[in-house]
């Protein structure tokens, strides 16, 4: 074997030590990305999972807090319906009536405003036909329960509003 056959072996030898190494760190390098890009997706699904968790029990805390105050709002809507029916009830009996106001008094001011002179005494103008009397507190009462679902309404949207800025 000549000189040249072997320096001709030696540089085979050395590029095929060359391929080989380089597709050695290329495998290696190939293979810890995908362990750390595992890792990385790993530690983000356990991170969304502990998210979850906790969005799920912040949600049915509200959820069963919402249905506690939808039925002691509810238990008091019926309240108050009953107590309409009994205040309607007496009126319709003659047993309550309400009256009208009293009549502006004579020393009303020129530009059709009453003279501060305080409030009349109860009873003081001519009653209101029952029928019309439980009426107007049938309307009385409506108004008011507007008012309580619209405060509760309110209670809701602060409630989601606190919820919304703790994230």
């Amino acid at each position: 074997m000549s000189a040249l056959e072997r320096l001709a072996a030696a540089v085979m030898l050395v590029l095929v030590l060359l391929v080989a190494s380089v597709l050695g760190v290329r495998h290696y390098g190939a293979a810890r990305y995908q362990a750390g890009h595992n890792a990385a997706v790993a530690a983000g699904k356990a991170q969304y999972d502990r998210d979850l968790a906790a969005a799920h029990k912040t949600e049915s805390d509200l959820r069963a807090q919402l249905a506690a105050r939808d039925a002691d709002a509810f238990k008091k809507e019926q309240e108050h319906a009953a107590s309409l029916e009994v205040a309607q009830r007496r009126v319709r009996a003659g047993i309550d009536s309400l009256r009208c106001p009293s009549s502006v008094p004579a020393g009303a001011a020129s530009d059709d405003r009453p003279v501060a002179g305080g409030t009349p005494a109860d009873g003081a103008g001519p009653a209101i036909v029952p029928e019309t009397a439980a009426a107007l507190l049938g309307d009385g009462a409506a108004i008011a329960g507007l008012v309580r679902r619209y405060a509760r309404l309110e209670q809701r949207f602060d409630e989601c509003q606190r919820l919304s800025k703790g994230r």
